[in-house]
């Protein structure tokens, strides 16, 4: 899976208003919104990943881990001769 723009975009964006947000109320927290921001920008892709990887762990429900432990639950095919007898 590749980092779509747009929401690299909404996470960028998002990020910004939350910083411009709490750089105007928390005037104590001022330097270290400007020391994090370019970290922070530098970090989009991969919060834009595990943003991503959520929405779809929730969209999906969970039905490919459910598929995963219904097929770990069959049970093992018997082992045994199956190929022509040895003399």
């Amino acid at each position: 899976m590749t980092c779509n723009s747009r929401t690299m975009l909404t996470v960028g964006l998002a990020l910004g208003l939350a910083g411009a947000l709490a750089y105007f109320t928390i005037p104590a927290a001022q330097a270290f919104i400007l020391a994090s921001a370019p970290i922070l920008v530098a970090l989009i892709c991969p919060i834009s990943m595990l943003v991503m990887m959520f929405m779809m762990k929730a969209k999906d429900g969970g039905k490919k881990d459910q598929a995963v432990e219904t097929a770990e639950r069959r049970p093992a095919p018997p082992i045994g001769n199956s190929g022509p007898e040895q003399a």
